[in-house]
């Protein structure tokens, strides 16, 4: 996550995705004490495709302020780490 709005109505995540799609997408889950947030790709391609992978800011809104609710990756059940994209030894620090 890089950025909650001041209105804690929506975040900005770092999704990733390859050379091969159209870019990625954020469902979220949201509970009384979480968002639970979960990326994937929109229009994957079958067969020959770079390695590479791309970040991309993605906004997400949600349905109500997000105030003391924890924020989850839906994929590892742990709470998404709040920072700069992209991550570096330097930004770790």
């Amino acid at each position: 996550m890089t950025e909650t709005a001041r209105d804690g109505r929506s975040l900005t995540v770092v999704a990733t995705h390859g050379s091969c799609d159209d870019g990625p997408t954020v469902k979220t889950l949201e509970t009384s004490g979480s968002v639970v947030s979960s990326a994937s790709t929109i229009n994957s391609e079958d067969g020959p495709c770079t390695s590479e992978l791309r970040g991309e800011k993605v906004p997400v809104k949600l349905d109500r302020p997000i105030g003391e609710r924890i924020a989850l990756d839906a994929f590892t059940g742990r709470p998404v780490p709040y920072g700069e994209w992209p991550v570096t030894a330097q930004s770790r620090s």
